[in-house]
């Protein structure tokens, strides 16, 4: 897959900061080059053999290669632990639970939908199977 996902943390309607302490723990078993403060990115390589860019800033994972498999578990624990949301361009903003809705922006509430954080699930949702 080659389209560009969005990991975002929104609380009233507005783009919240990320513990960028949860990212590093996260991403770290998996990196095979980062800067110091990850603002050149990240690429990581999961144990599947796939390898993942992330453009990292403040308040905004960016994705825009995610192969099938273990990246999309990687996302999940993201998405979960950082009690965030995924945005797809094409597709509603994917939710952890059903309370993060009352967080997004106004105009990504309606469509949004509730997946379970498992990477299958993700993968799935994303791929439209």
């Amino acid at each position: 897959m080659s389209r560009i996902m969005f990991v975002l943390r929104y609380r009233n309607g507005e783009p919240e900061p990320l513990a960028m302490d949860l990212v590093r723990e996260i991403l770290g078993p998996y990196i095979l080059a980062a800067d110091d403060d990850f603002q050149g990115g990240v690429l990581i390589r999961t144990t599947d053999g796939y390898e993942v860019e992330v453009d990292v800033n403040p308040v905004c994972l960016a994705v825009s290669r995610f192969p099938p498999g273990q990246s999309f578990d990687v996302l999940a624990e993201l998405v979960d632990r950082l009690g965030a949301s995924v945005t797809l361009p094409d597709r509603p903003v994917i939710l952890r639970k059903e309370e993060d809705r009352a967080h997004l922006p106004a105009e990504a509430r309606e469509g949004a939908v509730v997946v379970g954080m498992t990477g299958r699930a993700i993968e799935s949702f994303v791929s439209g199977s």
